[in-house]
């Protein structure tokens, strides 16, 4: 198959929309990697004007040895296709290149793919209201009784220090790893416009919105903002301004149902749908008898 560099941003998102793809596979993150010193490649698997797939790979040095890493892809547009894709990326990136795919698409894997929350925002407000779990509505309604003063500000470093100071120490105990805090500063330095920030009494939530998907970046609460359960608050307000930015999910990031139970119970307890991402292995060609089509999103099915 082809391997085409994608240089414009409009191309880009125009087919990672087609998948709502997720936060990886978008420009703002490729985009803040290079600003972190990281090499980024995007490029479309197949024919120029109705690609495979696309994929955006992801380099950095380790000890002298360029390792690529494909972080939720690559992100398949086309069914049937998966076998000659990966062959494709096997001969044009790194000899070391890691995939941890948004599905298991029969690649070897290293790493069990972790479990994922996605919100489907398509339909009326009134109807996910109506999806909540009841523990969580009814939070939401005590926060709603007591008129909690959630705020948007406008999205400056200064306005995410807060969060990004409780993220650097909370990942300084070294229960759980995730994005250097840092990396937001980064995305911010690559598009503002698609963070959005909300607080309310000492918490802070964090989005990076990115086409026709947004993600649940970071999030703080302090003991105030606990026990009034502002955080259902500031996630209910959220959703209705993503929508109305015409974001059709919301990925609510991975669960761990015994490390972090409480989280992954408020982000199951939304109505979102879990997943199992891909395991995180080898770029390799698969052989003929490996079972690699992968599972593709209904809107997807039909291009």
């Amino acid at each position: 198959m082809e391997i085409t560099p994608i240089i414009s941003r409009a191309d880009w998102d125009a087919l990672a929309d087609m998948a709502d793809a997720a936060l990886p596979q978008r420009w703002i993150y490729g985009a803040a990697a290079q600003a972190v010193g990281r090499d980024v490649m995007r490029v479309a698997i197949g024919d120029p004007d109705r690609p495979a797939a696309i994929a955006q790979i992801i380099t950095r040095r380790i000890a002298g040895m360029s390792v690529g890493l494909i972080s939720r892809g690559p992100i398949f547009l086309r069914a049937g296709h998966a076998r000659p894709v990966l062959r494709a990326l096997r001969a044009a990136t790194p000899a070391l290149t890691l995939m941890t795919p948004e599905n298991p698409i029969g690649a070897f894997s290293v790493v069990t793919g972790l479990e994922s929350a996605t919100l489907n925002l398509t339909p009326p407000l009134q109807d996910l209201r109506a999806g909540l779990h009841g523990k969580w509505r009814n939070a939401l309604v005590q926060s709603e009784r007591a008129n909690l003063p959630v705020a948007q500000p406008d999205v400056t470093p200064e306005a995410l220090m807060p969060l990004l100071a409780a993220e650097k120490a909370r990942q300084a105990t070294g229960k759980y790893r995730a994005l250097p805090p840092e990396f937001s500063l980064a995305l911010h330095a690559a598009s503002a416009r698609d963070l959005l920030l909300l607080t309310c009494l000492d918490a802070q939530m964090l989005f990076v919105l990115h086409g026709t998907s947004a993600t649940y970046h970071m999030a703080h609460a302090g003991a105030r903002a606990r026990s009034a359960n502002a955080h259902n608050l500031m996630l209910w307000r959220a959703i209705g301004v993503l929508k109305s930015r015409g974001v059709r999910h919301l990925d609510l990031g991975t669960i761990d149902k015994d490390r972090a139970p409480d989280l992954a119970r408020f982000k199951m307890r939304t109505g979102a749908k879990i997943h199992r991402l891909g395991g995180t292995g080898p770029l390799i060609a698969p052989s003929g008898r490996a079972p690699v089509s992968p599972v593709m999103p209904e809107e997807v099915r039909r291009v």
